[in-house]
């Protein structure tokens, strides 16, 4: 189960730095990232439309404060190896994965684009669902 939850934490690195560049790509220029591929598929269209803030929150900080929480979960759950943690643990994966999935509703039914880094986001967060799941079933085996 120790794999389950190490894995869980090193995509959540990588969910986080991806969140990082969302963060600066919201902030930055128009047309500077280097996912903005032209038509349909740019980062710009979705990381600056009226759907990339909450509350004047911009939904990478919020996926970052996401990544960050589920990382410490796992680590919590890795150390105590207790069910409940287990369980929360995947509950705040589900949560992160929820999120995302209306993220991509968005993307594909207001907005009619594709962000490529919002794409390894929900990515890794369905990753992280799976594993999680995988770690709160063999909890409960145990």
């Amino acid at each position: 189960m120790r794999n389950l939850f190490r894995a869980t934490a090193a995509l959540t690195i990588i969910g986080a730095a991806d969140a990082i560049y969302g963060i600066v790509q919201h902030f930055g220029p128009t047309g500077t990232g280097v996912c903005n591929w032209g038509g349909r598929i740019s980062c710009d269209i979705v990381n600056k439309s009226v759907f990339s803030e909450i509350a004047g929150v911009p939904v990478a900080i919020i996926g970052l404060i996401g990544y960050i929480t589920i990382f410490g979960a796992a680590l919590w759950a890795n150390n105590t190896q207790q069910r409940s943690d287990t369980r929360n643990l995947f509950l705040l994966t589900l949560g992160g994965f929820l999120f995302s999935a209306y993220l991509t509703w968005i993307e594909v039914w207001w907005l009619r684009a594709f962000c490529p880094i919002c794409i390894v986001s929900q990515t890794i967060i369905t990753l992280i669902l799976i594993l999680s799941g995988l770690a709160y079933r063999k909890a409960g085996r145990a």
